[in-house]
């Protein structure tokens, strides 16, 4: 048995790297990277100003929206799973449902995971340091299979996943205006997902002694929040499914 899920694990992992999808989410974070890259100094010449008091927020914006992204691309690839029927035929063949779900989650997770550091590292507005990278990069990668899972959730065909994909997609801008509160009122953003890596994020660029928090709260608070969501999102996820 363990054979054939070795064996499923490498042709899912082939297929995902030829599917169009698979290959916007390796190709979209350089691109958003060379982006910030350029227009940000070609923007601040024009301006005759330095945007550098915001260059954090740049960097959790650019870090927040490329797991939401790849979390869209994964919800579609379920949601056309769910119109070919896939997810009822694995209740017959010889793989588990937890199996055949969990593969795709890791997938756009890893994907998510190395293409926000290659984002950051492209973009190259802030020294930071490769371990703070790393871990940053790794909570937010755990929005991307919670956004898929939600949009699951809420929507039945594409056209409901598609505007599923908005709403939730549309909440990144909660994040990124908690970074403009310094005081209590931050935690009424706590709600979403993705304040807890922006605040962590800042806090490590810019300094602790101006955030409620420190990094490490910041960055545990977050990481046990988003763990906890993806789990009661999937067995959401997994009860509609079985419905």
């Amino acid at each position: 048995m363990s054979s054939f899920y070795m064996t499923y694990a490498s042709y899912e992992t082939r297929k995902w790297l030829r599917d169009p999808f698979a290959r916007f989410i390796i190709a979209y974070p350089p691109v958003f990277g060379v982006i910030i890259r350029y227009v940000i100094p070609f923007a601040e010449k024009h301006a005759g100003r330095s945007f550098a008091p915001f260059y954090h927020v740049i960097l959790a914006a650019l870090i927040l929206v490329i797991s939401r992204i790849s979390g869209a691309v994964l919800a579609f690839s379920i949601l056309d799973d769910r119109d070919d029927n896939v997810l009822y035929a694995v209740r017959v063949a010889p793989l588990t449902f937890e199996f055949f779900t969990g593969l795709k989650m890791l997938l756009v997770f890893l994907l998510s995971f190395t293409g926000t550091i290659l984002a950051v590292c492209i973009a190259g507005l802030m020294d930071i340091s490769a371990g703070i990278l790393l871990e940053i990069s790794f909570l937010s990668a755990l929005s991307a299979p919670l956004v898929a899972l939600l949009i699951n959730c809420v929507a039945s065909n594409k056209v409901e996943g598609f505007a599923g994909i908005k709403a939730f997609n549309g909440l990144v801008i909660v994040p990124i205006v908690s970074l403009f509160f310094l005081d209590k009122k931050e935690f009424l953003f706590a709600f979403e997902p993705g304040f807890w890596p922006a605040k962590a994020f800042s806090a490590a660029l810019i300094g602790q002694d101006i955030f409620q928090l420190g990094y490490s709260q910041y960055y545990l608070i977050g990481l046990v929040y988003v763990v906890i969501l993806n789990i009661v999102v999937y067995q959401a996820f997994k009860k509609k499914i079985e419905v």
